[in-house]
């Protein structure tokens, strides 16, 4: 991921938020600013703050995960909120593997994955890990608490 990535995860943010109307109620920039912020035939992209802005507003770190992945890192939550309900983790779990999996295949079937199938692929991972993040801090949480999460089928914890 480079670039063209960050620029991606600024549009997807705005469009999370409401599009440039409502993202500029929240940040220090303009709408013109925002638009080359997301326009890849612009050199620019959105600075550290307005990011950050941008991203708590959308309720997730898509463009500070962009910054992240062009340096080669991931970003990791450090909590989450709930404690998640396991069985319905363990579901999503299996729902996001197989569906990266699938794409993987697809990707395969002439032999050689390209740039797009790549990108398609890292698409997939994504929910993956955020769903892997939430498991493992639920049963990281049963452990800490030494207590047992009760998962019968009248509990309707979120996830």
């Amino acid at each position: 991921m480079s670039v063209p990535a960050i620029k991606t995860a600024t549009k997807k943010a705005i469009q999370q938020i409401g599009g440039i109307d409502a993202a500029v109620t929240i940040c220090r920039v303009g709408r013109s600013q925002l638009s080359d912020y997301g326009n890849r035939n612009s050199l620019q992209c959105a600075p550290v703050d307005v990011a950050v802005d941008l991203d708590s507003c959308a309720q997730e770190p898509l463009i500070l995960a962009a910054m992240a992945a062009a340096e080669g890192y991931r970003l990791v939550p450090v909590k989450f909120s709930g404690m998640g309900h396991i069985p319905k983790e363990l579901a999503k779990l299996s729902k996001t593997s197989s569906e990266v999996l699938q794409e993987g295949i697809e990707s395969l079937e002439d032999g050689r994955i390209d740039v797009d199938e790549a990108r398609a692929i890292l698409e997939h991972l994504h929910p993956l890990r955020a769903v892997m993040d939430r498991l493992e801090h639920a049963l990281h949480k049963i452990i800490v608490d030494n207590k047992p999460q009760i998962v019968g089928s009248s509990q309707s914890g979120a996830a």
